[in-house]
């Protein structure tokens, strides 16, 4: 079971925890219809991106017994045969699908389109998007931010302009900050080809790029909420985060940010803390408005 397990990554789901994001800061999460709805789309999203890493795994097995991490995961390691692993897959597409329509009651919806999206750009990722340079890092920084427009899909939430274009800086720092982990510990040439057209520098400068205009867009989305205008003081509690996570991601060069967050007591605690005061501020309007 653990080998089943490690091969779906069920370590990644942490990631589509930006599903919930839409209805936290709509204000409605806390109902219990629009929760349970949000858990089951949870676990839609969940199934398919998991089929998606089987057949990533599946494509590049051969590629990942010359990594010296890589090699050790099912597929690679020989733990899990190919054709399990295709079976597995296949399940987990038709579960995911079939859970997502039953959520959304219809066949075919504006979540699924997000879905479809989601599975389509990340199979063209698999089969040779991932060798083209910039297309690559794109690709990764759609994998959030369509994550946040399913979410808001799911519960009928409008996502607002500055909302959206954080998550893009956000995605976008997260998605160049891994092609720096890897370009700095690995030479690119027999595991991942595109990393030969990076180098450190210029991946530097489009992180710094992305965090800073992530910070402005983020304030100025904070100041303009309808439901709590107190939400503003959380910036300095955000810069703290991003700061926390850059230094480790710099110093110890993470190749996948859900490593970094595992690994971190301290980054825990404070996305912990973010979020019981949104839920202070966004769920407990009678106690901080006059």
């Amino acid at each position: 079971m653990k080998k089943y397990l490690q091969m779906i990554r069920v370590k990644q789901y942490i990631k589509n925890s930006l599903i919930f994001i839409a209805p936290f800061f709509a204000g409605t999460l806390m109902e219990v219809s629009v929760f349970l709805h949000m858990l089951a789309g949870f676990a839609a999203f969940s199934f398919v991106c998991s089929s998606i890493y089987i057949m990533n795994d599946m494509k590049d097995a051969e590629k990942d017994r010359l990594h010296p991490v890589k090699k050790s995961r099912p597929i690679a390691s020989g733990a899990v045969s190919m054709r399990k692993a295709a079976a597995a897959g296949i399940i987990l597409l038709i579960a995911g699908y079939m859970l997502l329509t039953f959520v959304q009651g219809e066949w075919i919806g504006e979540a699924h389109i997000y879905v479809l999206a989601y599975f389509t750009l990340n199979v063209g990722y698999s089969f040779g998007l991932k060798n083209i340079p910039i297309v690559d890092i794109m690709i990764l920084t759609s994998g959030f931010f369509i994550r946040v427009l399913y979410g808001a899909a799911l519960c009928g939430t409008q996502v607002s302009n500055w909302l959206y274009l954080t998550v893009i800086m956000i995605s976008l720092y997260m998605g160049t900050g891994k092609r720096r982990s890897e370009r700095i510990g690995e030479s690119g040439e027999t595991t991942r080809k595109v990393l030969q057209f990076y180098s450190p520098y210029y991946l530097d400068k489009i992180m710094q790029m992305s965090l800073i205009l992530a910070i402005t867009f983020y304030s100025l989305w904070s100041s303009s909420m309808a439901v709590s205008s107190y939400m503003i003081w959380t910036v300095p509690l955000v810069l703290a985060i991003v700061m926390r996570y850059e230094m480790l991601a710099e110093r110890d060069a993470y190749g996948d940010p859900t490593d970094l967050i595992f690994a971190d007591r301290p980054i825990q605690i404070l996305v912990a803390v973010y979020g019981m005061i949104g839920l202070g501020m966004l769920y407990g309007k009678h106690r901080f408005l006059p």
